[in-house]
């Protein structure tokens, strides 16, 4: 069996491999606004959670990215709370 390209997006990810390819492939632009990147981040999530229960193997390794995602939304909902639209000083 053959390793999935990276550059090929499959329709539902079922290994941390392909999850991690998917997100690569969706990552926004580095200057893109704060809601979208929580968007990206909440995305991401949900992602792995559901990874979590498929890719058994990878199980631990993934909960860390769904924790991981979720600091990540947690953090850019408080920017955005405090009114910062961007990650770029001015």
């Amino acid at each position: 069996m053959t390793k999935p390209s990276r550059t090929k997006p499959v329709a539902v990810p079922q290994t941390l491999g392909q999850g991690h390819s998917d997100v690569l492939r969706r990552r926004p632009p580095a200057d893109s606004t704060l809601v979208v990147q929580r968007k990206f981040h909440q995305d991401n999530k949900r992602l792995y959670e559901s990874l979590s229960d498929i890719d058994r193997a990878h199980h631990h390794e993934i909960l860390y990215w769904v924790e991981y995602e979720r600091r990540k939304v947690e953090s850019l909902t408080e920017q955005i709370r405090k009114g910062q639209t961007t990650n770029n000083p001015q």
